[in-house]
C-alpha cells in the first residue's frame, strides 16, 4: 500500500480507519469524514488536534456525530 503524507488529507475528505495497532482496533472499518488536519487549536467546533492527527467525524446514527483524533497513517482515502 502506498503511504499517503498528512498533507494529502483535506477537511471533507472520505476515509476509512485501518488500525495498524490495538488502541484503534475497535473503530477499524469505520468510515467518516475529515473535519480538520492537524496541528490545531481548540475551538467551538472540536479540541486540539496535534500535529499527525487528524479529526475524523463518524456518523453512528445518533444525534450527535463521533469524533476521533486519528494518526494519519490509520487512514485511507475511500469514495
Amino acid at each position: 500500500m502506498r503511504e499517503i503524507s498528512q498533507s494529502r488529507f483535506r477537511a471533507g475528505d472520505k476515509v476509512v480507519i485501518e488500525s495498524r495497532g490495538e488502541f484503534y482496533a475497535y473503530v477499524d472499518g469505520w468510515v467518516g469524514r475529515v473535519v480538520a488536519v492537524g496541528p490545531k487549536q481548540p475551538n467551538a467546533c472540536h479540541s486540539q488536534i496535534p500535529e499527525g492527527y487528524i479529526l475524523v467525524e463518524i456518523d453512528r446514527g445518533g444525534d450527535t456525530p463521533l469524533q476521533l483524533p486519528v494518526p494519519y497513517d490509520h487512514l485511507r482515502l475511500t469514495v
